[in-house]
């Protein structure tokens, strides 16, 4: 396993597990609200990187970078500072090993370099947090939100299916009120 695939997995269990320690779910709903921080924390770390590349190499008024900019802005000027207890987290490392392993990030001065790193890591952490505190309301909720991402690919089938079902039934009903079916 990668060291990368090691830091998801740790913020991961970190995150689920404060958000979910005394609840009582099913192992359904656990796994659910698993993959959920997860996939939280996959998008908001890609954002977040991209958010820092888009201030140092892309178009500096964009969208994107004034994202960074508004957290520098808050963060530096509100809170004075970095939270130096993020930095040995999860996030914090997993924030690090992403500026670290682009060539776009791991040359910028290491004051740029460890803004970068804390905007990833409180973006990360938040997105986390407010996916864990997402809970499912039970096991018949987590099976049918698996079904139903499980089933996106099968909705184009399914609704074929379901049109024939409709129209079969229609026809049962006309020839009911026609007397039932010919014969010839």
């Amino acid at each position: 396993m990668s060291p990368r695939q090691e830091l998801l997995d740790a913020l991961v269990d970190d995150a689920t597990r404060t958000a979910l320690g005394a609840t009582e779910l099913s192992p359904e709903d656990r796994v659910l609200a698993r993959l959920r921080v997860q996939d939280a924390i996959e998008r908001t770390a890609t954002r977040a990187h991209g958010d820092v590349i888009a201030l140092a190499h892309g178009d500096g008024h964009g969208p994107e970078a004034e994202r960074f900019v508004a957290h520098l802005d808050t963060r530096y000027q509100e809170q004075g500072g970095p939270d130096p207890a993020l930095r040995d987290t999860a996030a914090g490392r997993l924030a690090a090993e992403l500026v670290a392993s682009d060539d776009r990030t791991n040359g910028f001065h290491p004051l740029l370099k460890g803004r970068a790193e804390d905007y990833i890591a409180h973006s990360v952490t938040v997105a986390a947090q407010e996916a864990a505190q997402k809970l499912p309301h039970g096991p018949s909720q987590a099976r049918a939100a698996a079904g139903a991402a499980a089933a996106a690919g099968a909705d184009v089938v399914a609704a074929p299916i379901d049109i024939a079902t409709s129209r079969l039934n229609d026809l049962r009903t006309h020839d009911a009120k026609r007397g039932g079916p010919s014969i010839g």
